[in-house]
């Protein structure tokens, strides 16, 4: 049975490595809706089909029917990446009294911190063409899937800014569904966008006096903060890379005009072992405390996660793309 990191940290009884799963669910809900797998080596074997074989046929009463052999699958390798990262504590630290946040817990509350946005960003942009020792995120995992899960909210001729006309509001609306639809037929547990989709989605709905078709709804997280949901499904702004000011789905993508880079997209995820995508991990979330080194006066905790991504089906994924960037918007 896959659970969630957040499922995980409420099992774990010690209570350093609790502290360290909590503080980085904080900083990344990819982390707290994403079911992991167990598994038990670097690489797990996924099937997933390829074509479907003939199908039924009418026969006469007394005849046969013909035999065939022509649905095909495929096997798909995915591995395990190690993730993780170290921090290091004078042992000065340890005698400092008179400060209002104690200097190892704000070190490793950063590091924590640094180690969940680029997670956050692995998931959208992982690419192993750009890196080999990390896992290949949702954007690569979906531009190998059929095109139909692709939806380009502008087509190659028409630019739609949602909230120009209520005409493009609808066209707008129609291709958010036919994300919906399409990513293993409705069967979506996450939504994953920037902050300007977050905010402009709602602006939309309001630009034509619409309340979401009783799609949307709020829900609480691990930590008590509201959401928005769509059909159940939680809206996820990924949030900024590490520099603190860089979004992990941008607003400067490319149009499907191949005109201005003024664009950005939002990412509709199923997860199941089926048609769609789940995390694996190796033997779970390690943190290793390490005495004071005979190299230096400090002393070190070691993290490590061995992790990855693992997708099934062709259809588990979709990626509604060149949609106006909410600051181009009327």
């Amino acid at each position: 049975m896959a659970y969630t990191l957040a499922q995980l940290a409420k099992l774990e009884v010690q209570d350093f490595k609790k502290g360290i799963m909590l503080n980085m669910l904080r900083e990344s809900k990819i982390m707290e809706v994403v079911p992991w797998e167990n598994v038990n080596s670097l690489q797990s074997l996924a099937v997933r089909v390829r074509t479907l074989p003939t199908g039924g046929a009418f026969r006469k009463v007394g005849g046969t029917y013909t035999e065939t052999t022509d649905g095909d699958v495929e096997q798909v390798w995915e591995s395990v990446y190690i993730f993780g990262g170290e921090i290091k504590f004078d042992r000065i630290f340890g005698k400092v009294q008179n400060t209002i946040i104690d200097p190892k817990t704000q070190q490793l509350n950063m590091k924590l911190k640094a180690m969940s946005l680029d997670f956050n960003n692995y998931f959208i942009n992982g690419d192993q063409a750009i890196d080999v020792d990390g896992f290949e995120g949702l954007k690569k995992r979906v531009s190998l899937m059929p095109s139909r899960q692709l939806i380009a909210c502008n087509s190659t001729t028409t630019t739609v800014n949602p909230t120009a006309s209520v005409a493009n509001a609808r066209t707008f609306i129609d291709n958010w569904e036919a994300s919906w639809y399409r990513c293993n037929g409705g069967k979506v547990n996450a939504i994953f966008m920037n902050e300007a989709m977050y905010l402009g989605f709602s602006r939309v709905l309001r630009y034509i006096n619409a309340s979401g078709g009783g799609g949307l709804d709020v829900t609480k997280d691990s930590f008590d903060r509201q959401i928005l949901t769509y059909h159940g499904a939680p809206f996820i702004d990924v949030g900024l890379k590490k520099d603190q000011s860089t979004e992990i789905i941008t607003n400067t993508e490319t149009d499907g005009t191949g005109g201005d880079a003024e664009h950005t997209s939002v990412y509709f995820a199923s997860f199941d072992s089926e048609q769609g995508v789940t995390g694996i991990q190796l033997g779970g979330m390690d943190t290793v405390p390490i005495a004071e080194s005979p190299d230096g006066p400090f002393t070190m905790v070691r993290i490590e996660w061995p992790v990855g991504l693992a997708s099934f089906g062709s259809y588990g994924i979709t990626r509604l793309w060149s949609i106006d960037a909410p600051s181009q918007w009327s």
